[in-house]
Order: structure tokens, then sequence, then C-alpha cells
């Protein structure tokens, strides 16, 4: 069998990659997915989209994937239900307010319409948040929430009608190298020659990446979620304790959702809840809406996110095969991100110029010495 570009991986970047392809009438191409489209962080997050972020790689990123969020709906032809209510961070200190009050200055100068807001202006953007424990906030009112399933299913039957092939619980079993290229990927179905590897294997990705040799830097970082009963609204904007990393917005349907990371890295990647998360998460979501404290908790699920030491994705060809091009280290933004980086890397597999400097997110950046770390950091 063969391919002009392997896809490993079925979450919204590696099918979004493939959606890019196609509809760019580039559909040679092949998607291996271990499990099933959703079983990663696409299928495990909390939706939020923001372009609040401290560092230039990841401003922009954010910031160009906003307007094709918008235009997604219409695009794919199902609902998205995204909501642009703005990302309403809290400051619990005197000086992550001043840090708030210069990346807010950095995003403006970007094209961010980021303010920095008074606590009264705070309570009224949310008025259930007791901004009592707080110094000061900073509100953009281009973040939003998306629901991620019926994207991920849409990307799904656009491909569907294309010719790109999806091969679903097919893992990856190894790699064939010669010359510094990929030339073939094992997989339990079969093997399949191909001239492009995407490593778009989330949390996976650097066990993928370890099947040729190389190695990643990423880890993964458990995150949790948990969901409420339903009530009237009471919630618009999503917010976040900076402190904490505590997030919560209000789903369609009345829910407030809540996430909280470890932050710790795991040995191996895992989608087992923990019995701790709950209770910690409603200490935080009571002390944040004191309002809150009688709801009944619904579900709780979790994920993995995949995580470089600056916060920053891996994106481009890696350093020592030139053809094993890397769709990963999101740190918890891969689906805010989506519609950037899937149309840098689907340029870059069509030989067109990727539109960005790739060597701020080239894996060789840590040995270089110049990875920019990215502070803006929550869940």
């Amino acid at each position: 069998m063969r391919a002009d570009v392997v896809i490993v991986g079925a979450g919204v970047n590696g099918l979004g990659t493939a959606y890019e392809l196609a509809r760019r009438g580039f559909e040679d191409v092949v998607v291996l997915e271990k499990r099933y489209p959703m079983y990663g962080g696409s299928g495990r997050n909390g939706g939020g989209v923001r372009a609040q972020w401290a560092s230039l790689s990841n401003l922009e990123l954010a910031r160009d994937a906003i307007p094709r969020w918008k235009r997604m709906a219409s695009e794919l032809g199902l609902h998205t239900w995204f909501r642009q209510d703005g990302y309403l961070m809290l400051a619990p200190d005197e000086a992550t307010r001043r840090a708030l009050r210069g990346r807010a200055a950095f995003q403006r100068a970007k094209g961010v319409p980021t303010s920095v807001v008074s606590l009264e202006e705070a309570q009224e953007l949310a008025p259930a948040v007791d901004v009592s424990n707080y110094t000061g906030a900073s509100y953009c009112p281009e973040d939003a929430v998306i629901f991620p399933w019926p994207v991920v299913n849409g990307l799904r039957e656009a491909i569907d009608r294309s010719d790109v092939q999806l091969h679903t619980r097919t893992p990856v079993t190894g790699f064939q190298t010669e010359s510094g290229r990929i030339t073939a990927v094992e997989t339990t179905k079969g093997t399949w020659e191909a001239d492009w590897v995407v490593n778009a294997a989330g949390p996976w990705s650097r066990n993928l990446a370890e099947l040729g040799g190389v190695q990643l830097p990423n880890e993964p970082v458990r995150h949790q979620i948990f969901v409420t009963e339903a009530l009237k609204p009471v919630l618009d904007p999503m917010v976040v304790d900076l402190g904490t990393g505590l997030y919560v917005s209000q789903d369609g349907r009345g829910e407030l959702v809540a996430g909280l990371g470890d932050r710790e890295p795991l040995q191996a990647v895992t989608t087992q809840a923990s019995y701790d998360f709950l209770p910690r998460v409603a200490r935080g979501l009571v002390r944040l809406m004191p309002s809150m404290a009688g709801l009944k908790a619904m579900r709780q699920w979790a994920g993995c996110y995949d995580v470089t030491p600056d916060h920053v994705p891996n994106l481009g060809p890696h350093p020592e095969l030139a053809n094993f091009l890397q769709l990963n280290g999101f740190s918890g933004h891969g689906f805010m991100v989506s519609p950037t980086v899937t149309e840098i890397t689907a340029r870059i597999l069509l030989g067109h110029d990727p539109g960005t400097d790739l060597a701020r997110y080239a894996v060789d950046r840590f040995e270089r010495g110049t990875a920019m770390p990215e502070p803006m950091v929550i869940g």
C-alpha cells in the first residue's frame, strides 16, 4: 500500500489536516487512528478558544484561528455552538495584575482587543463570581467557546466525502527509515509507503516519534473536567482563576463546565479520572462562585495534555527525519488553534510558504536556546 501523506492521529488536527488537503484537491492521504476519532483530547476538552496569550507564538496561532472558527459551521454545514462571550482572566495578586496589564498591551498591539478591567467591571461581566478574592482582571470579547464533538464529526464526514482514507483501530507499530527519511509506516493492518508522515498523535506523539528513533520533549499531563446539573443562565464569559488554573463556562444546556489540571507529568497517558479531583475542583468553583455550593455534580472525565517545556507546539519537519512533520505538543490548546495549524501543515505538505516562522515551533528550539516560554498557561 502507498500514500503521498500518512497522518497518524484522527483528532481535530489529524482530521483537520486531511480536510485542508482534500479541499485543495489533494486526496492521496491516509489517516491512521489507533482507536477512534474522539478518544484523545479532541473528545475530552472544554472547547475554549482564546487569543489572550503572552507569547507571540501562541497568540498568532489562536488569533488567526478565531475568524476560521466563525466560518466553520457554514463551511462544514453543521452547528458548532460557537459563542463569543469572551474570557475573563482573574488576577489573584498584585504581581499577576501588573502582568495582565503588560500582556493586554502586547495583545492589543497584535490585534487582539484585550482590556484590563476593574473589579467592578469584572463583577458586571460575571455577576455570580465573588471578585473580592482578586486584584483585577483582563477581558477579551472575541474569546469564545465551541462544542468540540460536532467539529470532529463534521471533519470526519467531510473527508468521508473525499478520497481520503481513514483507518480506525489501526495502531502504528513501527517506521522504516532510510537516509534521514521515513519510507514506510508499519501498522497492525499492513504497511504504507509514504512521502510524508504527520505526527498528530496528541499525548502519544512522543511514543510515536520513538518508533522512528527520534525524541520529542513532550510530556503527558492529566487534565480533568466536571459538569454540574443544568441551571438558568448565570455566566456569559469563560472565567479563569489565574491563581489555581481553574476555568469555568456555562454551556448551552445550562451546565457549568469546570476544568483543572494535575500540572505534573505522568509516566504514561491515562484517561482515568482521579478520586481527589472532584472535591478539589468543587472547592475551587465554590470559592469562585459561592452561590453554586448546592449544585449537583453530574459527571467528570479525564484526558491528557501533550505538554512541551515552553507550552508552545511542535510544528514542521523533525530535524532528524526530514519528512516527519510534527503537529503536536499543544499543551492543552490544540483544539483552539486547530484551524491555523492544520492550514500551516497543509501548506508545508503542498510545498507552499507556511505563512509563519517555523523556527519558533521547531523541535530543536530547545537545543538552539531559542524557546520562548508561555507564561499564560491555565488549567
